[in-house]
């Protein structure tokens, strides 16, 4: 191919394209070091390790298998002795309460062992 005249509007400026891709490359190389990425070892602060999530799974099934476990509980003692409805509302609030329970003492050992430090394979929940 013929290289175009000097004078024609529609030729390419291979000098023009370099400086252009040059500055870009600056801005890159500035924008890097402004917004560095997140070391590997430390986890990102706004979100939950998998020990917390842990521990809050633990908290719903430990209030849910309270209500549950006190519902049937009082549905049965309604059916065989009688006192419908006392048993069930007995039963109900007594899940209730162990599952609070039951969900503090996590909540506490979690605490604890956050207070204490170390890693997330040391500890375990009671």
């Amino acid at each position: 191919m013929a290289n175009p005249p000097q004078g024609d509007p529609q030729a390419p400026d291979p000098d023009g394209t370099r400086r252009g891709v040059e500055e870009m490359d600056a801005k890159l190389r500035a924008a890097r070091v402004a917004n560095p990425k997140p070391s590997q070892n430390e986890p990102p602060s706004n979100v939950m390790s998998h020990r917390q999530t842990g521990v809050a799974y633990r908290v719903l099934v430990d209030m849910i298998a309270g209500l549950l476990v006190g519902g049937f509980l009082g549905y049965w003692l309604d059916r065989w002795l009688g006192w419908t409805p006392w048993s069930l509302v007995t039963g109900l609030v007594l899940g209730f309460v162990a599952g609070v329970n039951n969900a503090w003492r996590a909540i506490r050992a979690y605490s604890r062992d956050a207070e204490a430090g170390g890693s997330d394979e040391e500890r375990r929940l009671p």
